[in-house]
């Protein structure tokens, strides 16, 4: 059920579910963003370079600062585009004004694959790379005049080097999107930094557990467009094989719901791990084989003993107790 724009409810009856809820930008809380007007992150630097903003071709000098608020104790995983990011960036400043002198202070440069032309191709055209680390992170602060001043310790000369930035770009990472109530309605697990975990990396790259929903994109980790699309071609092409299918196979374990039995109180419903089983309109539990495993947690919790697995009913295990009790 999904609201239709003009707040009705719709509800669409579907085989297959894709999960591409994306990502988005970290927003920094340091090097004065939000507290000075030229210090800015990638995205509002596209948005300038879009609108032509005249403090890009005027700027006499222009920072980027890598790794702002990603690689630490709180997001501690890489975002893959913002080396690549900080390169173009670079390069289109140096390309508006060939005599603004662009700086990139980085931790580690990440352009993989063919983007290593863009930092040949930085290089060439003069950026300056200063390397920094996590004992050592660069500062910055308003002088006098409200110009920014910045510092940062350079590894090779061992010294402070001070620069005043006309325009400092900060490169901030990648975070998921608030996808809580997608995973408890889906029952598919996250990781700790809130984006989806595939059922299995390499087999199953992106499928979950739960049958017939899938993910890709920002939903499942930062990366690059290239490979947003690839992964998004596998996704579909997983959905079609689910929707070009007349029928499905189920297991031969499924459980299944003693209706006379059931008060309606939606434990199984709650616990099941591949929302298999949901409420009919008779407030009774009903279970749909396709997506049940078999897994007996139904079963087990249960309290009117109204779920039965197939195969492992109550008489049955009663039943193999006692033959070996004899």
């Amino acid at each position: 059920t999904i609201s239709n724009g003009e707040g009705k409810p719709d509800r669409i009856f579907h085989g297959a579910t894709i999960l591409a809820t994306g990502g988005q930008e970290h927003k920094p809380d340091e090097y004065l963003y939000g507290k000075h007007p030229n210090v800015m992150t990638h995205l509002d630097m596209d948005a300038a370079l879009t609108k032509g903003d005249e403090r890009l071709e005027k700027a006499n000098s222009a920072v980027f600062i890598q790794c702002v608020g990603s690689r630490n104790a709180d997001r501690p995983y890489c975002s893959k585009i913002c080396c690549t990011h900080s390169l173009k960036g670079a390069l289109a400043l140096k390309e508006k004004n060939p005599k603004t002198r662009v700086y990139i202070l980085y931790r580690d440069i990440r352009a993989y694959g063919f983007r290593e032309k863009l930092y040949q191709q930085a290089r060439e055209m003069g950026v300056i790379f200063i390397r920094y680390d996590l004992d050592h992170l660069p500062s910055v602060a308003m002088d006098t005049d409200d110009t920014l001043m910045l510092t940062v310790i350079d590894h090779v000369l061992r010294r402070p080097v001070r620069i005043k930035p006309d325009i400092l770009i900060l490169a901030a990472g990648i975070v998921s999107r608030d996808n809580k109530s997608l995973y408890e309605l889906f029952k598919v697990p996250v990781n700790a930094d809130g984006f989806f975990n595939e059922a299995h990396v390499k087999l199953r790259p992106v499928d979950f557990a739960t049958d017939g929903v899938f993910v890709c994109g920002l939903a499942h980790g930062p990366k690059p467009i290239d490979e947003t699309i690839a992964q998004a071609q596998a996704a579909a092409a997983r959905a079609a094989v689910v929707l070009s299918k007349p029928s499905i196979l189920v297991g031969g374990k499924t459980a299944h719901i003693e209706t006379a039995m059931c008060t309606g109180c939606e434990v199984c419903v709650q616990v099941c791990p591949y929302s298999a089983i949901t409420l009919s309109d008779k407030a009774q539990a009903e279970v749909n084989p396709a997506l049940c495993k078999g897994c007996g947690l139904c079963s087990a919790s249960c309290r009117s003993s109204a779920a039965m697995l197939d195969g492992a009913t109550d008489a049955e295990v009663l039943a193999q107790i006692s033959a070996f009790s004899v």
